[in-house]
């Protein structure tokens, strides 16, 4: 758990931390349950970098750049029709 909470943070994970707490504080202000119960739940999502997907299907890998899509187009052979 220290792991999720340590790793991977981005812009987007800072903006939904941001917005959940104040939210959630905004809500325990006001008396409002259902902004408290909106703000601990875009706090809990920004806190453990997960989405609204089941079991992170929609979670994107990170972008890896492949060596071999490179070597095709330098590997190529061209000829002049005349």
């Amino acid at each position: 758990m220290r792991k999720a909470l340590t790793t991977n943070w981005n812009a987007m994970r800072v903006i939904r931390v941001a917005m959940g707490a104040a939210a959630l504080g905004f809500g325990i202000l006001r008396h409002d349950n259902l902004l408290m119960a909106a703000g601990g739940f875009l706090l809990f999502m920004g806190l453990t970098n997960t989405g609204c997907c089941a079991a992170g299907a929609c979670d994107a890998p990170p972008s890896r750049r492949r060596e071999d899509a490179s070597k095709g187009i330098e590997g190529t052979t061209f000829e002049e029709v005349r």
